[in-house]
């Protein structure tokens, strides 16, 4: 976890940082100065252009990051791995946008009577999407490279910093919200722009074809795991971005500006896990290719525990704290509150899955983590018709939170049945003790009438009890060391 711990630590840093902006914008600026439809509408366009997006990668993300390392030379230009891979993601968006266009009507038929705005505003996807699918194909392309601090910086800081001058401006009513929707797509592009800038500056730019024999030798595999892969992850996206689409559906956008809004307040518990895994995707890829099972099962092992150790932290300082996180916001929102604690668990059970995900997908059995994503995205659909109109919003977060809990129990047997891993030890065990156990005292702490004081007496609460206990019993040699590192404190030195 060495190399993992120093780069995901910085990514972490930049994520925190791009989260802290990222609450500004949409818990404090987006739902005081947009109406519940416009923020629906941000939302749910956002969702729909991922999965857009997602299409049109053809599966060159997941690509990028399995095969190159054998294709990884420099002096060669990478064997013209880069120019091959940028020919087909423009292939796939064109052909992703044909699609798009001709299921306008489809779409307008859904969504006309109850999301009339957002089939005004459809075409605007199409940009939308195009600054995504080359930020997801540059930004892979440099993990593979294993340059992940300007992506991550560009992604979660100046992504956001944008959002903050855009809606400023609209708040100040010196743009009105057609221009306010024109400028935040636009902001993608930019981010994409960076990622070209700084893949010139590291001078791995290589736009030229290149003949090379390897092509010839890896094609074949390539462009069937290409497809496997991109209907696995396109089933991925599906699963994260289907519950809005629905709930904009069945109900209506304002109920899905609320239901994106804590969607998105819950994403925060994941920050450390996509760090982490942004790292060890293109390190599980080299243990495979060295057939190192030993180092594999300890980085399997190692990521869990820290990623519950962490969830656990961020789930109790959410959960503990949603009451006073409500209260910045209009009283609609808070209606959320249930709905947001499922959305919570389903983060959490995520994280605490590891990275079985990945383990599946870069080995040779990639192909079963399609049929397990087929199943779970019907099942996801099912369950979202009969739940969101029998409880709405808390009715979709219930089946996000089934469907995620289902999805990752399958693959976690999977994983052990054909290659004898399976990420939980007993300090996992302790790290669930802890958390339940922590939860229960803080609640137990009345509320206080002024709002930040009582955030900051449930988070210092939180972080005694829960950081200590963990640091104490030193659960994580690679939590305790990390604390030692930063503070040179002898009580968090891990044992040798």
């Amino acid at each position: 976890m060495g190399v993992i711990q120093k780069a995901s630590v910085r990514l972490t840093l930049f994520s925190y940082a791009g989260a802290a902006l990222g609450y500004f914008n949409k818990i404090l600026l987006f739902t005081n100065f947009l109406t519940l439809q416009q923020v629906g509408l941000i939302n749910v366009l956002n969702n729909i252009s991922v999965l857009y997006a997602q299409v049109a990668t053809l599966g060159i993300s997941t690509v990028s990051l399995r095969f190159f390392p054998y294709f990884n030379d420099k002096q060669k230009q990478h064997h013209g791995f880069f120019f091959w891979c940028n020919v087909v993601i423009t292939i796939g968006f064109l052909l992703a946008t044909i699609l798009f266009i001709f299921l306008k009507p489809l779409f307008i038929q859904h969504y006309s009577a109850s999301s009339p705005l957002l089939v005004d505003f459809y075409y605007y996807n199409i940009p939308f999407a195009l600054g995504l699918l080359y930020f997801q194909f540059l930004e892979s392309y440099l993990r593979a490279l294993l340059k992940t601090g300007v992506a991550t910086f560009a992604y979660e800081l100046v992504g956001r910093v944008l959002v903050t001058i855009i809606i400023g401006l609209y708040a100040l009513k010196l743009i009105d919200f057609h221009l306010f929707v024109i400028l935040y797509v636009l902001g993608n592009g930019l981010i994409a722009l960076i990622l070209l800038a700084y893949t010139a500056y590291l001078k791995q730019l290589f736009l030229k074809p290149v003949k090379s024999v390897k092509f010839g030798r890896f094609l074949k595999i390539i462009i069937v795991y290409g497809i496997f892969t991109i209907m696995s992850a396109l089933g991925g996206t599906v699963l994260v971005n289907i519950d809005s689409l629905m709930v904009a559906a069945k109900l209506n956008l304002g109920q899905a500006g609320i239901y994106t809004t804590v969607f998105l307040i819950a994403m925060v518990m994941t920050l450390p896990f996509r760090s982490i895994q942004k790292i060890a995707h293109p390190i599980i890829a080299r243990y495979w290719k060295e057939r190192d099972m030993k180092g594999m099962r300890d980085l399997y092992e190692k990521a869990s525990l820290v990623d519950m150790i962490l969830g656990g932290l961020l789930f109790l300082g959410l959960w503990c704290n949603i009451d006073c996180i409500f209260r910045f916001m209009p009283k609609d929102y808070y209606t959320a509150k249930y709905t947001f604690l499922f959305l919570a668990l389903a983060k959490y059970i995520d994280m605490a899955t590891g990275l079985n995900g990945y383990i599946i997908v870069t080995s040779k059995k990639y192909r079963s983590d399609l049929w397990f994503m087929l199943f779970l995205i019907v099942a996801t659909v099912l369950m979202n018709l009969v739940l969101i109109p029998m409880y709405g919003i808390l009715g979709a977060a219930l089946a996000t939170l089934c469907s995620i809990a289902l999805y990752n129990f399958l693959r976690l047997i999977f994983v052990q049945y054909y290659y004898k891993m399976q990420p939980f030890t007993i300090n996992c065990l302790w790290v669930l003790i802890i958390t339940v156990a922590v939860w229960v005292i803080v609640s137990q702490i009345p509320y206080l009438h002024n709002k930040y004081v009582d955030i900051v007496v449930r988070s210092t609460v939180i972080m005694v009890l829960y950081g200590g206990a963990i640091l104490y019993f030193k659960l994580s040699k690679d939590v305790n060391d990390l604390i030692y590192n930063y503070t040179k404190i002898r009580f968090f030195a891990p044992e040798k």
